[in-house]
């Protein structure tokens, strides 16, 4: 059998390496994707929540705005090249007060030309329905929705193998021999390797210094015989209505236990957080139950670049609880400095944990 030859290996198709491969293959390189059907994709279990404004504070990252224009333009594209229905769901957000204290963190950001884009009016206890309890109120925000991450993925799978650019299967650190000149993988040949695997790079042994902080999230799916609303509520928890009919819900937060297999206690804190936000649960049925890992870092930037002394091996990693709005443009960034040689956002690039290997 012939050696193929591609340009860029790229080991994980999460959100991560399926929109890295899209992007480098619109440029016309040759790409094989390499991934071991989902088995510890957070992007397969993901809400695909999108929320420019982060946190308990309401703070807009200084590029918020870029990450909003490449999420519609890359989310677009496939759609448009894939003749598909969009894959982002534009639904406004009703976004919760928890505590005086981020009343006043909302009246601070109204004076914030970064925020202000995304802040709507604010409404009262008694104007946020009968059903959700909100004794702080809250107020509506803009530029929200959700990607249907399952249904992007499964396309973009499809299309990848359509081009004999997936292979569904592990990868053993101990196949890959690593030269000057590129890597091997048995019979294929890259110039390139991507390592876009999650939380699972603590393992790996050229990046296992990096500071990835796994945070471990657990949803479910939910149905019901009465209307909740069409609008995301995003309090304490989140409550997205979906599409195709039923809600997601979540979500938790776990450092300890680090893997992606659903627990009785995150079911049950969830159960609680359900009953804390609606003030009926009646004729709500939980149909579903998910768990996965977010890829966390210290400094809630991503991880993207080269190994400090091996240049063909690469990282595109750490995107967090916010992937469906910021990993398109990322992809974006990734593929000119792997195509062009393109420097990398300071922020993102590796370069600025290169002192604790």
């Amino acid at each position: 059998m012939d050696t193929s030859e591609v340009d860029f290996l790229i080991v994980g198709q999460g959100l991560a390496g399926s929109l890295l491969a899209w992007h480098l293959m619109e440029r016309g390189r040759r790409v094989l994707v390499i991934d071991d059907n989902h088995a510890t994709s957070s992007s397969r279990v993901a809400a695909g929540l999108v929320n420019p404004l982060a946190g308990m504070r309401f703070n807009a990252h200084p590029r918020t705005a870029e990450w909003l224009a490449g999420m519609h333009r890359t989310y677009d594209e496939i759609a448009r090249t894939l003749r598909t229905a969009p894959y982002f769901h534009s639904v406004p957000m009703r976004r919760l007060f928890r505590s005086p204290e981020q009343q006043r963190f909302y009246r601070r950001q109204r004076e914030n030309p970064a925020a202000q884009p995304y802040l709507a009016e604010p409404f009262g206890p008694d104007e946020a329905g009968s059903l959700l309890r909100a004794p702080h109120g809250g107020f509506w925000q803009r530029e929200t929705g959700y990607v249907t991450l399952p249904r992007l993925l499964g396309d973009l799978r499809a299309w990848l193998r359509h081009r004999g650019a997936l292979r569904i299967e592990p990868l053993p650190f101990d196949r890959l021999a690593i030269d000057t000149d590129g890597i091997r993988m048995g019979m294929v040949r890259a110039r390139h390797l991507v390592f876009c695997e999650g939380y699972r790079v603590r393992s790996n042994p050229w990046f296992d210094w990096l500071p990835l902080q796994p945070d471990k999230g657990e949803i479910l799916r939910l149905e019901t015989s009465q209307p909740l609303g069409r609008e995301i509520v995003n309090g304490a928890h989140w409550l997205v209505p979906l599409a195709e009919g039923g809600y997601r819900f979540g979500a938790t937060h776990g450092h300890r236990q680090i893997d992606c297999r659903p627990t009785p206690e995150g079911r049950s804190r969830l159960e609680q957080g359900l009953g804390q936000l609606l003030s009926d649960v009646q004729g709500i049925e939980i149909t579903e139950h998910q768990a996965g890992v977010r890829p966390a870092t210290p400094d809630r930037s991503a991880l993207l670049g080269s190994h400090p002394q091996m240049p063909r091996l690469h990282v595109f990693n750490g995107f967090g609880a916010r992937g469906a709005l910021s990993i398109p443009w990322h992809a974006g960034r990734m593929s000119d400095y792997l195509d062009q040689g393109t420097a990398l956002p300071s922020e993102v690039d590796v370069a600025r944990w290169s002192n604790r290997r």
